[in-house]
């Protein structure tokens, strides 16, 4: 062997170092890429585990820093206590960084007895690291004075090498897969909780209901008719919520057929109001507009607009306390028409606004259920405007009211696009 060669050698030998992070004692993620390409060599498969806490910034906004960084180092703590317990001692653990809220596992070796992984395998190991993390961390963290639960999204795949990415790409790549199944799994868990709950109440009154008719109470009539008004009334709660789902899934699948044509939003505003009129004066709440003319037309299906229009106001009359004030304003901007519905109502928290358009989601869920909501009205607004091209949003302080908006994008610049 020549002395260049000696040399080459030599280098290649020389492992990287891994990069301990101060905080949790555990090896940063962009130190151990050699480890993971080695592997991947070796064994042509690797298992990804990926765990975040949820709403992490949120509680490092609420309860300081120095808290943030207790509660990262008693999950590394934790991680490192089941080495070798719920994961192998050859696995690797690593951090995403100083700071960070997420932490990923390497499994390099399948489960005893398997020639390879299984996805019930890494789900397996997840599920009971996952139930450690929440119990563990949450008894530590409750004696450093966090009065809330601290929950983790958990994911897992698979790393497979690729000669057409580095190991760095297939990392990030699993990284976001696992994430963006870990997100999945929990929106369907929520999803599955919520329509169960939803369905269970009416259910459960009409079923009461029924075996007291059929145990005696039918032969007293008043009784009777007060108990099928009771039942007819959970009934059409359920047709509503039936409904609801039904247009919930067409509009989002491209299923619902929209009937597009040029709309003048003005008439549609005007309807509205007139329609909301007598449950604003029921609790003396001013009604008034602000329309910019010329007010340009927009391609839209008049029925679906006038559905966001009302289910808009109608939250915003549910909300303002007596006396209160609803505007609805309409103007250009920039080649959409935008439309905003403003209240001097109770107002959103901060932290629930990026939530409010999502299926099942109440701010308050005593207060939305005692005025009738689902917690479907809004997921159904912002599909009707995306349908459009159109986008939605909101502006809210609590105590203070809320502003939704939707625009709309104008007809004559869909139609120029077109010719």
């Amino acid at each position: 062997m020549n002395f260049f060669s000696r040399i080459f050698r030599s280098l290649m030998s020389k492992r990287p170092e891994i990069v301990l992070d101060t905080l949790t004692g555990l090896p940063t993620i962009p130190t151990i890429y050699h480890v993971v390409e080695e592997r991947l060599r070796e064994t042509r498969q690797v298992g990804f585990l990926y765990f975040d806490i949820i709403r992490f910034r949120e509680i490092e906004e609420k309860h300081g820093t120095d808290l943030c960084k207790q509660m990262v180092k008693q999950v590394g703590e934790v991680l490192r206590q089941f080495k070798g317990k719920l994961y192998r001692e050859e696995d690797m653990v690593a951090v995403g960084g100083t700071g960070s809220s997420y932490f990923v596992i390497f499994l390099f070796s399948p489960p005893r007895h398997k020639p390879s992984f299984g996805l019930t395998d890494l789900k397996l190991v997840s599920y009971r690291l996952t139930q450690q993390l929440d119990q563990l961390l949450n008894e530590r963290v409750k004696q450093m004075g966090l009065d809330e639960k601290v929950e983790f999204h958990s994911g897992y795949t698979f790393i497979s090498p690729d000669p057409k990415r580095t190991t760095e790409q297939l990392v990030y790549e699993a990284q976001k897969e696992a994430a963006l199944k870990s997100r999945l799994e929990m929106i369907l868990a929520q999803f599955v909780s919520n329509i169960s709950h939803e369905l269970r109440t009416p259910l459960t009154a009409i079923k009461g209901f029924v075996e007291t008719l059929l145990e005696g109470a039918m032969e007293n009539t008043e009784t009777c008719r007060k108990f099928l008004l009771v039942i007819n009334d959970e009934a059409n709660r359920l047709v509503r919520l039936i409904n609801d789902l039904l247009d919930l899934s067409m509009i989002n699948t491209r299923q619902a057929a929209m009937r597009m044509d040029d709309v003048e939003l003005s008439e549609i505003i005007q309807d509205t109001l007139l329609l909301m009129k007598t449950g604003a004066e029921k609790k003396n709440i001013t009604l008034s507009t602000e329309i910019k003319p010329p007010l340009p037309y927009v391609k839209a299906d008049e029925d679906r607009i006038r559905q966001v229009l009302m289910n808009l106001t109608d939250n915003a009359i549910k909300y303002t306390p007596e006396g209160g004030k609803v505007r609805i304003a309409a103007g250009e901007e920039d080649g959409f028409v935008r439309v905003t519905v403003a209240d001097s109502g109770i107002g959103i928290p901060s932290q629930d606004l990026d939530r409010v358009f999502e299926r099942f989601f109440r701010v308050d869920k005593d207060r939305s259920t005692k005025q009738g909501g689902r917690g479907l009205g809004l997921a159904i607004c912002r599909q009707i405007v995306e349908a459009h091209g159109g986008v939605i949003e909101v502006q809210s302080r609590q105590g203070e009211g809320s502003r939704f908006s939707f625009s709309l994008p104008l007809a004559e610049l869909l139609d120029e696009e077109w010719e």
